[in-house]
């Protein structure tokens, strides 16, 4: 089980989830998110985290050219596309990439496999945000699409229901941002060290 805690701003924040366990870490590069970080602080947190970390860029309709910079220079090692970029985006991206997709109301899980990648995010939808909202996924929405490779399920996560989820989806890894914070882009350790352990245990189930 992959436990991704995303929206991580500072070197020091960073290396406390991973000591509490954390396998990813999220950095937003989209300037539109409340938990926007430079270049120069994504670089920094990567820098300093131990080298079984993942650190992972969440970018949202960037160009190809700042994907694949960012990712490079920013030593990340997944670029997660969190807007509306299309398959042939995607592929032609020299970088690792996984695509985000917003259960919608018009959303197909089948539509994850024109993207020729086994990894991949649900999250819920917002007509107005891409993610980061609190907002829940559809759970049915989510049970299909959990067959179709190896997702991690976002949206709406926290300490309280992150295990009862992982038991009726079964999903490769769990994301989570707002669930965890005491502030946008500042993590509650407890509640990340709760999070973390609660998905361990229904895992572990």
């Amino acid at each position: 089980m992959i436990v991704k805690i995303c929206g991580v701003t500072s070197p020091q924040q960073a290396l406390a989830c991973a000591a509490l366990g954390a396998d990813w870490i999220g950095l937003n590069c989209w300037p539109g998110s409340k938990r926007y970080i430079p270049l120069e602080t994504v670089a920094a947190i990567t820098e300093a985290l131990p080298e079984h970390i993942t650190p992972v860029g969440v970018f949202v309709n960037a160009s190809r050219e700042e994907v694949e910079q960012t990712v490079l220079q920013g030593r990340l090692k997944w670029a997660q596309l969190h807007g509306d970029e299309s398959s042939e985006f995607a592929q032609a991206l020299s970088v690792p990439w996984f695509r985000a997709f917003r259960a919608g109301p018009d959303f197909q899980p089948e539509a994850i496999s024109a993207f020729g990648s086994a990894h991949f995010l649900l999250d819920a939808w917002h007509p107005e945000e891409y993610g980061g909202t609190g907002n829940q996924a559809d759970r049915s929405v989510a049970v299909q699409a959990a067959r179709q490779g190896k997702m991690l399920l976002a949206g709406g996560l926290t300490p309280e229901n992150v295990g009862p989820a992982i038991q009726e989806i079964q999903p490769y890894g769990v994301d989570v941002a707002s669930g965890v914070e005491s502030a946008p882009g500042v993590k509650d350790l407890e509640r990340v060290r709760r999070f973390i352990q609660a998905a361990r245990n229904a895992a572990g189930s």
